[in-house]
């Protein structure tokens, strides 16, 4: 059966079929009247693509029991949206959201689940928190090392139930402050607990950035889509262990992100040097071969000689050769255009597949010849593309870049001007939430909370809430710290 990727969901039909993992669960609650509105969902696919997703209160007689974080399942015949733009506290940076109606079907699915990431993340850095205190259209990601001895626990002497629990992330080069409240913050400092080493690696999804206004400090707390994530298998997580704890950060990959502009001025000191960039792939270009022939041994392309493979460097006939990716892009940024060769290693780390699937799927479809669709899926993502100049590169004697290493997709956000800064009266804490009561089935992350909407509406005043230390929280801190 084929399933339709979330990138190219369109909101012209409603006839589609997706296979996708609920990354995070969280109820809808009108703030006004306390009425149950929903429940949001973020959905990701095989190609870590990341849609946010709606179920009406009166659909969910029919589906919320099955519904379930971390669970797998295919979903057909529902509706695709367009945001309008005047939403706000967005999770998920894609242009379209799924809306459930009673078409929907929705299914678990309980095999092949290996076959899909278990989280997928638009992280960004930590010196970037700052750029989103003025811009409250989306939540953000971000992760960094957490020094368990100094996270700090406060609950208020006036209501026990109201507390807080402050940390700082660390990336090797900036630090972030997140504060977490009440239930929330209280599940974080109990999964905390059940990591014996000192300092952890943490993921928090979907967090809004504040300020204090007491003494200006820009932090990030939770939201009803807030989740955490300690010591997860994902990709930076490793990076900042190695950075940080071991101290044997690649020295020859400059963490520096490049445009197109700057590599094309690189000098010959970069020639072999490891550089980044970020790029959009504006084209993959279905007329040049989308694989080679290889001779494993000598690591040499092979060509067809009198009907025979042969391999120009050893000059051996082979029976049959390795065959291996070579996707040719146009990549860009606002700088300029720059052609990218992708390479065979980060294509089927990506896509999952090697270039004999894609030769079946074509042969299964009756088409041998064609440019395989799974290809073409690069189109229009955003990369954090590895680079190596060639000596060719940098005298100007070619002007194709060939890839090292792919990051995941990223999330695009487009181009947008910031909204008005936010009213300096606007309280900055606030504890008016209650928790989730759908079960969160994924061990390593946060529970579920609740009271979500992502309409714009004017703001009210809050009232302080203060917030001290009592004497049996004195020593519940002095436990965690020696912990």
């Amino acid at each position: 059966m084929t399933f339709n990727t979330l990138l190219s969901l369109t909101t012209e039909k409603i006839v589609w079929f997706v296979r996708v993992r609920a990354q995070a669960v969280w109820k809808g609650i009108n703030r006004k009247t306390n009425e149950f509105k929903g429940f949001n969902i973020i959905f990701i696919d095989e190609q870590s693509c990341r849609i946010h997703a709606f179920m009406s209160e009166k659909l969910c007689d029919g589906f919320a029991l099955d519904l379930k974080e971390g669970q797998l399942y295919s979903l057909s015949n529902f509706k695709v949206h367009k945001y309008k733009g005047d939403e706000i506290n967005r999770c998920v940076r894609n242009e379209k959201h799924i809306y459930f109606d009673h078409q929907t079907k929705f299914e678990k699915i309980l095999t092949d689940v290996h076959l899909m990431k278990e989280y997928a993340f638009d992280l960004f850095d930590l010196q970037d928190i700052p750029k989103f205190l003025n811009d409250n259209r989306f939540l953000i990601d971000v992760v960094g090392m957490c020094e368990k001895s100094v996270v700090t626990c406060l609950v208020s002497a006036e209501e026990p139930s109201k507390s807080r629990v402050k940390f700082k992330l660390y990336d090797g080069r900036n630090e972030a402050i997140v504060t977490f409240f009440n239930e929330f913050g209280q599940a974080f400092e109990r999964a905390l607990k059940e990591h014996s080493e000192e300092h952890v690696v943490i993921i928090v999804a979907s967090a809004k950035v504040n300020k204090y206004e007491a003494n200006q400090e820009i932090y990030l707390r939770n939201y009803p889509a807030t989740r955490f994530y300690i010591n997860p298998n994902h990709y930076s997580v490793s990076k900042i262990q190695k950075s940080m704890i071991l101290g044997t950060e690649d020295k020859d990959e400059d963490a520096t992100i490049f445009t197109v502009k700057e590599i094309k001025q690189l000098g010959k000191d970069y020639i072999q040097k490891s550089i980044l960039c970020k790029v959009t792939v504006k084209k993959v270009d279905e007329q040049c071969n989308w694989f080679d022939n290889f001779h494993v041994k000598c690591e040499n392309e092979v060509t067809i000689v009198d009907g025979r493979y042969r391999c120009g460097h050893c000059k051996r006939n082979l029976p049959y050769p390795d065959k291996r990716f070579r996707v040719c892009t146009i990549c860009a940024d606002e700088t300029g255009v720059l052609p990218i060769i992708f390479p065979d290693d980060e294509i089927k780390r990506i896509t999952g597949k090697d270039v004999y699937d894609l030769e079946n799927e074509n042969r299964e479809a009756g088409d041998e010849k064609r440019f395989p669709p799974l290809l073409k899926e690069f189109q229009s993502k955003q990369y954090i593309i590895t680079l190596s100049p060639s000596n060719e590169n940098i005298e100007k004697e070619s002007t194709v870049y060939i890839a090292k290493k792919l990051s995941d997709p990223l999330e695009m956000l487009g181009n947008h001007n910031p909204v008005e800064e936010l009213s300096p009266d606007i309280e900055q804490i606030s504890m008016n939430t209650e928790v989730d009561s759908t079960k969160n089935n994924m061990s390593y992350s946060s529970p579920p909370t609740v009271k979500s909407t992502n309409r714009t509406r004017g703001r009210k005043n809050k009232v302080s809430v203060k917030i001290e230390l009592e004497s049996n929280d004195v020593d519940r801190v002095s436990k965690l710290k020696k912990s």
